[in-house]
Protein backbone atom coordinates (compact mmCIF):
# COMPACT_ATOMS: atom_id res chain seq x y z
CA UNK A 1 0.00 0.00 0.00
CA UNK A 2 1.16 3.47 -0.60
CA UNK A 3 1.34 5.85 1.57
CA UNK A 4 1.05 9.64 1.37
CA UNK A 5 5.00 11.90 1.40
CA UNK A 6 5.07 15.24 1.24
CA UNK A 7 9.04 15.57 -1.07
CA UNK A 8 9.57 19.38 -0.25
CA UNK A 9 12.19 21.61 -2.13
CA UNK A 10 12.58 24.89 -3.24
CA UNK A 11 8.95 25.52 -4.09
CA UNK A 12 6.33 24.22 -2.40
CA UNK A 13 4.23 20.85 -3.57
CA UNK A 14 3.81 17.62 -2.77
CA UNK A 15 4.29 14.25 -4.71
CA UNK A 16 3.05 10.91 -3.95
CA UNK A 17 6.00 8.58 -2.91
CA UNK A 18 5.94 4.67 -2.13
CA UNK A 19 7.28 2.75 0.68
CA UNK A 20 10.42 1.39 0.63
CA UNK A 21 10.58 -1.95 -1.74
CA UNK A 22 9.66 -4.97 0.05
CA UNK A 23 13.49 -6.19 0.54
CA UNK A 24 13.92 -3.21 2.38
CA UNK A 25 11.08 -2.65 4.31
CA UNK A 26 11.81 -2.05 7.91
CA UNK A 27 15.92 -4.12 6.42
CA UNK A 28 13.95 -7.33 6.32
CA UNK A 29 12.10 -9.33 3.99
CA UNK A 30 10.99 -12.02 3.04
CA UNK A 31 7.82 -14.63 3.57
CA UNK A 32 6.16 -15.56 6.99
CA UNK A 33 7.88 -19.01 7.59
CA UNK A 34 4.89 -21.74 8.62
CA UNK A 35 4.14 -24.74 10.13
CA UNK A 36 2.23 -27.41 9.10
CA UNK A 37 -1.13 -25.80 11.12
CA UNK A 38 -0.69 -23.18 8.83
CA UNK A 39 0.97 -20.78 11.69
CA UNK A 40 4.35 -19.60 12.25
CA UNK A 41 6.62 -21.44 14.21
CA UNK A 42 7.72 -20.19 17.81
CA UNK A 43 9.51 -22.35 19.82
CA UNK A 44 8.25 -25.26 21.72
CA UNK A 45 4.91 -24.73 22.58
CA UNK A 46 4.08 -27.63 24.52
CA UNK A 47 6.60 -27.07 27.21
CA UNK A 48 6.64 -23.08 27.88
CA UNK A 49 3.79 -20.76 27.98
CA UNK A 50 2.78 -18.85 25.30
CA UNK A 51 4.96 -15.27 25.09
CA UNK A 52 3.03 -11.94 23.39
CA UNK A 53 5.46 -12.92 21.00
CA UNK A 54 3.86 -16.18 20.63
CA UNK A 55 0.57 -14.54 19.90
CA UNK A 56 2.09 -11.98 17.40
CA UNK A 57 3.71 -14.24 15.07
CA UNK A 58 0.31 -16.57 15.24
CA UNK A 59 -1.60 -13.84 14.26
CA UNK A 60 -3.08 -11.99 11.49
CA UNK A 61 -1.45 -8.61 12.07
CA UNK A 62 1.61 -9.95 10.77
CA UNK A 63 -0.08 -10.06 7.38
CA UNK A 64 -1.99 -7.05 7.51
CA UNK A 65 1.03 -5.00 7.98
CA UNK A 66 4.56 -4.83 6.05
CA UNK A 67 6.62 -3.92 8.90
CA UNK A 68 5.47 -6.85 11.04
CA UNK A 69 5.15 -9.11 8.37
CA UNK A 70 8.82 -8.28 7.89
CA UNK A 71 10.09 -8.45 11.23
CA UNK A 72 7.75 -12.03 11.58
CA UNK A 73 10.24 -13.35 8.52
CA UNK A 74 13.60 -11.88 9.70
CA UNK A 75 14.69 -14.26 12.36
CA UNK A 76 15.05 -11.72 15.26
CA UNK A 77 12.04 -13.08 17.28
CA UNK A 78 13.20 -16.38 17.16
CA UNK A 79 16.74 -14.48 18.57
CA UNK A 80 14.91 -12.90 21.19
CA UNK A 81 12.62 -15.95 22.67
CA UNK A 82 15.95 -17.83 22.39
CA UNK A 83 17.36 -15.73 25.23
CA UNK A 84 15.67 -15.05 28.19
CA UNK A 85 17.48 -11.39 28.48
CA UNK A 86 14.96 -10.24 26.43
CA UNK A 87 11.58 -11.65 28.38
CA UNK A 88 10.73 -8.34 29.08
CA UNK A 89 10.18 -7.75 25.30
CA UNK A 90 8.95 -10.88 24.26
CA UNK A 91 5.92 -10.45 27.62
CA UNK A 92 5.06 -7.23 27.27
CA UNK A 93 1.34 -6.47 25.92
CA UNK A 94 0.64 -7.29 22.55
CA UNK A 95 -0.53 -3.53 21.36
CA UNK A 96 2.74 -2.51 22.65
CA UNK A 97 4.75 -4.81 21.01
CA UNK A 98 3.14 -4.31 17.51
CA UNK A 99 3.69 -0.40 18.40
CA UNK A 100 7.63 -0.84 19.06
CA UNK A 101 7.80 -3.53 16.88
CA UNK A 102 6.35 -0.94 13.56
CA UNK A 103 7.80 2.13 14.56
CA UNK A 104 11.17 0.54 14.54
CA UNK A 105 11.33 -0.84 11.63
CA UNK A 106 9.35 2.31 9.88
CA UNK A 107 12.29 4.17 11.00
CA UNK A 108 15.02 1.44 9.88
CA UNK A 109 13.86 1.29 6.82
CA UNK A 110 14.76 4.87 5.85
CA UNK A 111 18.09 4.73 7.24
CA UNK A 112 19.67 3.47 4.18
CA UNK A 113 18.26 5.95 1.61
CA UNK A 114 19.47 9.00 4.34
CA UNK A 115 23.07 7.77 4.51
CA UNK A 116 23.44 6.44 0.80
CA UNK A 117 22.09 10.39 -0.46
CA UNK A 118 24.69 11.58 1.90
CA UNK A 119 27.34 9.79 0.61
CA UNK A 120 26.62 10.58 -2.80
CA UNK A 121 26.23 7.08 -3.49
CA UNK A 122 24.04 5.65 -6.84
CA UNK A 123 19.98 6.06 -7.03
CA UNK A 124 19.80 2.43 -6.82
CA UNK A 125 22.18 2.33 -3.39
CA UNK A 126 19.93 5.56 -2.17
CA UNK A 127 16.07 3.72 -3.38
CA UNK A 128 17.80 0.46 -1.53
CA UNK A 129 17.81 -1.65 -4.57
CA UNK A 130 21.54 -2.37 -4.21
CA UNK A 131 22.37 -6.15 -3.66
CA UNK A 132 23.30 -5.78 0.11
CA UNK A 133 21.95 -2.41 0.77
CA UNK A 134 24.17 1.04 1.05
CA UNK A 135 25.20 0.00 5.16
CA UNK A 136 25.94 -3.84 4.30
CA UNK A 137 26.61 -5.43 7.46
CA UNK A 138 27.04 -2.44 9.13
CA UNK A 139 30.59 -2.65 9.10
CA UNK A 140 32.35 0.74 9.12
CA UNK A 141 28.50 2.41 10.26
CA UNK A 142 27.39 4.24 13.44
CA UNK A 143 23.92 4.33 14.69
CA UNK A 144 22.87 7.07 17.01
CA UNK A 145 19.10 5.67 18.76
CA UNK A 146 18.37 9.02 20.72
CA UNK A 147 15.80 8.67 23.82
CA UNK A 148 16.07 5.03 23.25
CA UNK A 149 14.04 3.94 25.92
CA UNK A 150 14.60 0.45 26.25
CA UNK A 151 15.81 0.12 22.56
CA UNK A 152 14.05 -1.89 20.72
CA UNK A 153 15.19 0.62 17.48
CA UNK A 154 18.76 -0.85 18.65
CA UNK A 155 17.87 -4.30 19.24
CA UNK A 156 16.57 -4.19 15.59
CA UNK A 157 19.38 -2.25 14.03
CA UNK A 158 21.61 -4.26 15.33
CA UNK A 159 20.29 -7.85 14.38
CA UNK A 160 20.06 -6.02 10.75
CA UNK A 161 23.65 -4.94 10.87
CA UNK A 162 25.56 -7.07 12.92
CA UNK A 163 28.69 -5.35 12.44
CA UNK A 164 27.47 -1.39 13.42
CA UNK A 165 28.28 0.30 16.54
CA UNK A 166 24.99 1.84 17.36
CA UNK A 167 24.81 3.83 20.53
CA UNK A 168 21.66 4.82 23.09
CA UNK A 169 20.73 7.85 24.55
CA UNK A 170 18.38 8.07 27.56
CA UNK A 171 17.88 9.61 31.32
CA UNK A 172 15.32 7.56 32.14
CA UNK A 173 16.61 5.40 36.05
CA UNK A 174 13.98 3.14 36.03
CA UNK A 175 14.21 0.79 32.68
CA UNK A 176 14.59 -2.68 32.54
CA UNK A 177 17.70 -3.10 30.28
CA UNK A 178 18.16 -6.77 31.06
CA UNK A 179 18.70 -7.23 27.49
CA UNK A 180 21.86 -5.00 26.93
CA UNK A 181 24.61 -7.75 27.77
CA UNK A 182 23.13 -9.70 24.71
CA UNK A 183 23.88 -7.03 22.43
CA UNK A 184 27.26 -6.05 24.05
CA UNK A 185 29.53 -4.79 22.96
CA UNK A 186 28.41 -3.78 19.43
CA UNK A 187 25.14 -2.17 21.38
CA UNK A 188 25.76 0.69 24.35
CA UNK A 189 23.82 2.36 26.54
CA UNK A 190 24.45 6.19 27.90
CA UNK A 191 22.45 7.60 30.49
CA UNK A 192 22.17 11.16 29.63
CA UNK A 193 20.59 14.48 29.21
CA UNK A 194 20.32 15.23 25.22
CA UNK A 195 21.34 18.84 26.13
CA UNK A 196 24.48 17.55 27.96
CA UNK A 197 27.58 18.37 26.47
CA UNK A 198 29.11 15.12 26.97
CA UNK A 199 26.40 13.86 23.94
CA UNK A 200 27.87 15.97 21.31
CA UNK A 201 31.25 14.70 22.25
CA UNK A 202 30.35 10.45 21.97
CA UNK A 203 28.04 11.70 19.12
CA UNK A 204 31.57 13.31 17.09
CA UNK A 205 33.47 10.85 18.47
CA UNK A 206 32.22 7.87 17.55
CA UNK A 207 31.18 9.24 13.94
CA UNK A 208 34.88 9.62 13.48
CA UNK A 209 35.63 6.57 15.15
CA UNK A 210 33.18 3.94 13.57
CA UNK A 211 31.59 5.86 11.20
CA UNK A 212 33.62 5.88 7.59
CA UNK A 213 31.20 4.03 6.05
CA UNK A 214 28.00 5.62 7.25
CA UNK A 215 26.50 7.65 10.19
CA UNK A 216 22.95 8.40 10.98
CA UNK A 217 20.59 9.88 14.08
CA UNK A 218 17.55 8.09 14.84
CA UNK A 219 14.85 9.41 16.73
CA UNK A 220 11.42 7.89 16.83
CA UNK A 221 8.65 9.87 18.83
CA UNK A 222 10.71 12.89 20.05
CA UNK A 223 8.77 15.21 22.29
CA UNK A 224 8.71 18.64 22.24
CA UNK A 225 12.22 20.32 22.06
CA UNK A 226 13.99 17.34 22.05
CA UNK A 227 12.85 16.95 17.99
CA UNK A 228 15.08 20.34 17.65
CA UNK A 229 17.53 18.88 19.91
CA UNK A 230 18.20 15.79 17.25
CA UNK A 231 18.55 18.13 14.93
CA UNK A 232 21.12 20.06 16.16
CA UNK A 233 23.08 16.81 16.95
CA UNK A 234 23.00 15.51 13.55
CA UNK A 235 24.24 19.28 12.33
CA UNK A 236 26.96 20.18 14.54
CA UNK A 237 28.61 16.49 14.82
CA UNK A 238 28.98 15.41 10.83
CA UNK A 239 26.37 12.97 11.00
CA UNK A 240 25.57 11.50 7.55
CA UNK A 241 21.99 11.36 8.24
CA UNK A 242 18.82 12.09 10.00
CA UNK A 243 15.86 9.96 10.48
CA UNK A 244 13.36 11.68 12.88
CA UNK A 245 10.02 10.76 13.97
CA UNK A 246 8.34 13.87 15.99
CA UNK A 247 5.77 13.77 18.84
CA UNK A 248 4.01 16.26 20.77
CA UNK A 249 4.80 20.24 20.06
CA UNK A 250 7.26 21.84 22.37
CA UNK A 251 5.59 22.68 26.16
CA UNK A 252 5.35 26.37 26.84
CA UNK A 253 6.77 27.53 30.21
CA UNK A 254 6.97 30.70 31.99
CA UNK A 255 9.79 32.81 31.22
CA UNK A 256 11.61 32.25 34.11
CA UNK A 257 11.70 28.80 33.38
CA UNK A 258 12.52 28.10 29.77
CA UNK A 259 15.37 25.78 29.63
CA UNK A 260 16.23 26.11 25.92
CA UNK A 261 14.32 29.24 24.69
CA UNK A 262 11.26 29.42 23.00
CA UNK A 263 11.52 27.42 19.82
CA UNK A 264 8.09 26.06 18.52
CA UNK A 265 6.17 28.53 21.15
CA UNK A 266 2.57 29.81 19.54
CA UNK A 267 2.27 26.47 16.89
CA UNK A 268 -0.65 25.75 19.02
CA UNK A 269 -2.13 29.01 18.73
CA UNK A 270 -1.59 29.09 15.16
CA UNK A 271 -2.85 26.01 14.33
CA UNK A 272 -6.58 26.90 16.00
CA UNK A 273 -6.66 30.13 14.12
CA UNK A 274 -5.93 28.66 11.24
CA UNK A 275 -7.79 25.03 11.22
CA UNK A 276 -4.22 23.47 10.63
CA UNK A 277 -3.25 20.49 12.37
CA UNK A 278 -1.00 21.45 14.93
CA UNK A 279 1.03 18.05 14.38
CA UNK A 280 1.68 18.40 10.91
CA UNK A 281 2.13 22.18 11.36
CA UNK A 282 4.60 20.67 13.76
CA UNK A 283 6.47 19.02 11.23
CA UNK A 284 6.74 21.27 8.71
CA UNK A 285 7.93 24.23 11.19
CA UNK A 286 10.91 21.33 12.07
CA UNK A 287 10.95 20.89 8.34
CA UNK A 288 11.34 24.73 7.46
CA UNK A 289 14.28 24.88 10.49
CA UNK A 290 16.40 22.36 9.05
CA UNK A 291 16.16 24.26 5.95
CA UNK A 292 17.88 26.96 6.99
CA UNK A 293 20.79 24.89 9.28
CA UNK A 294 24.74 25.10 7.46
CA UNK A 295 25.83 21.26 7.19
CA UNK A 296 28.81 21.84 6.40
CA UNK A 297 30.54 21.13 9.74
CA UNK A 298 30.77 24.22 11.00
CA UNK A 299 28.33 24.08 13.55
CA UNK A 300 26.13 25.89 11.68
CA UNK A 301 27.03 29.38 11.49
CA UNK A 302 27.72 29.15 7.59
CA UNK A 303 23.66 28.67 6.34
CA UNK A 304 22.91 28.21 3.04
CA UNK A 305 18.90 28.20 2.30
CA UNK A 306 16.90 26.50 0.37
CA UNK A 307 17.12 27.52 -3.48
CA UNK A 308 20.42 28.64 -2.95
CA UNK A 309 23.56 27.15 -4.76
CA UNK A 310 25.80 25.49 -2.42
CA UNK A 311 27.51 22.59 -0.57
CA UNK A 312 26.09 23.38 2.64
CA UNK A 313 22.16 22.51 1.82
CA UNK A 314 20.55 19.59 3.37
CA UNK A 315 18.08 16.99 1.19
CA UNK A 316 15.13 16.46 3.27
CA UNK A 317 12.15 14.47 2.94
CA UNK A 318 9.05 14.75 5.00
CA UNK A 319 6.61 12.27 4.53
CA UNK A 320 3.84 10.13 6.28
CA UNK A 321 3.22 6.40 7.11
CA UNK A 322 0.10 4.84 7.65
CA UNK A 323 1.67 1.45 8.20
CA UNK A 324 3.11 2.61 11.61
CA UNK A 325 0.62 2.34 13.93
CA UNK A 326 0.09 5.60 15.41
CA UNK A 327 -1.56 8.45 14.97
CA UNK A 328 1.22 10.70 14.99
CA UNK A 329 3.55 8.84 11.43
CA UNK A 330 5.38 11.72 10.17
CA UNK A 331 9.22 11.42 9.44
CA UNK A 332 11.49 13.74 8.70
CA UNK A 333 14.92 12.10 6.55
CA UNK A 334 17.77 14.42 6.05
CA UNK A 335 20.83 14.07 4.38
CA UNK A 336 24.04 16.25 4.53
CA UNK A 337 24.99 17.63 1.44
CA UNK A 338 28.24 16.12 -0.42
CA UNK A 339 30.66 18.19 -1.85
CA UNK A 340 30.58 19.06 -5.85
CA UNK A 341 33.50 18.26 -7.51
CA UNK A 342 35.42 21.04 -8.88
CA UNK A 343 34.58 22.14 -12.55
CA UNK A 344 36.93 22.10 -15.21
Amino acid sequence: RDFRSTQMGGAEGASVGNRPPPADTGGFGGDIPSTSDGHPPSGERGSKSMTSMDFLLRGESVRSNPYLRAFAASGLPEVMMADDNFSSWTNIKGRVLRKEIAEASAAASRIPRAVAKARGLPAAAADGTCADGPLGDGDGVVLFDLCSGKGFTSIFLSHRYPKARILMFDFDRKMNLKHLPSLAPRVSFHRLNLYDDEVERLVSDAVISHGDRGSCVVGVHLCGDLSRRAIELWDRCGVDGLVLSPCCLVRELAEVKRPHGTFGYGLARLAKRTGWDSYRLWCLFLWNHIGVMGSDGDDGDDLVRDGDDGDGRPRRDLNWDDDMISGRNAFLCVSRATACAPCG
